[in-house]
């Protein structure tokens, strides 16, 4: 019985830390994205100061449209992956501090088998916990890469919104900020459904 739960933990763990190679990036990641300078010889350089102002703007609005979804999305998996570590902890807390001393008081012989299936359970959910945390699957790898994620992105798009700045500054501040975002989706792990 002890081997058989044993066995049936360490494929149920394996089964849940395994993280899948099949992922794909949004497709809209890989669009092309440039910002080209406006220098329309007919205009004088108050207008294409404007137009070129202007066209900083929409891009602007295109990158934070860009990034805010693969942000907030990331930020419910990061969620939902650090409820899952800590009821997974909580649960192996349970088993091993209260009910396997409950058992072994009530009855040892005639409990063993529960006691040596909970304490397994109990270990068994420490070692998960430690491998989701190195793996980067328990939610507070997410939310730190997330949020120096979103560090990088603020400091460039505070660049490109100072009008003090060259075209050149602001435009390569947009790129830089839009990469990052693509970036994101490389950079967390997730868990997606086998095939």
């Amino acid at each position: 019985m002890r081997y058989i739960t044993l066995i049936a933990l360490i494929i149920a763990v394996t089964g849940c830390t395994n993280v899948s190679t099949n992922r794909t990036v949004d497709s809209s990641a890989a669009r092309t994205f440039s910002i080209e300078k406006i220098t329309d010889s007919g205009k004088s350089a108050q207008q294409l100061d404007e137009d070129n102002q202007q066209l900083i703007e929409e891009r602007l609005a295109e990158v934070l449209n860009f990034c805010l979804p693969r942000l907030s999305g990331f930020e419910k998996k990061s969620a939902d992956q650090a409820k899952w570590a800590y009821w997974l902890s909580m649960s192996g807390l349970v088993a091993g501090s209260v009910a396997v001393p409950a058992l072994t008081a009530a009855s040892p012989t005639a409990n063993a088998a529960w006691i040596s299936g909970l304490g397994g359970w109990a270990g068994a959910t420490n070692f998960a916990g430690q491998a989701l945390k190195e793996s980067g699957l328990s939610g507070s790898t997410i939310a730190q890469t997330r949020n120096d994620i979103i560090r990088r992105v603020t400091d460039q798009i505070e660049i490109a919104s100072d009008g003090t700045k060259t075209f050149e500054e602001r435009r390569n501040s947009l790129m830089k900020a839009r990469a990052a975002c693509v970036m994101y989706e490389i950079a967390v792990p997730t868990i997606t459904p086998s095939e």
